[in-house]
């Protein structure tokens, strides 16, 4: 029974997060992609393809990047943007 209730309990704790950190100002379509997102089938790690040594290093390269410099920190919305405007 105790399974049954930290799965709940979990997903609101995951929903939280997830609206403490959008934007005050967000729309109710982005909330519902955001939430999407969280429980596509691509977030099971059995779904996931095995990373090979090289992808491993570059993620480990990248994470660690990523806390030596917080200050770079983009959301993901605002990255991808970029990227569209230099298409």
């Amino acid at each position: 029974m105790e399974s049954q209730m930290s799965e709940p309990t979990r997903a609101k704790d995951v929903v939280r997060a997830l609206l403490d950190r959008l934007p005050d100002d967000c729309q109710l379509e982005q909330v519902i992609e955001e939430i999407l997102l969280l429980a596509g089938p691509w977030c099971e790690p059995a779904s996931l393809p095995a990373l090979t040594e090289a992808q491993r290093a570059a993620l480990a390269d990248s994470i660690q990047h990523h806390r030596q410099n917080p200050e770079l920190r983009r959301p993901w919305r605002e990255a991808l943007e970029k990227i569209r405007q230099r298409q």
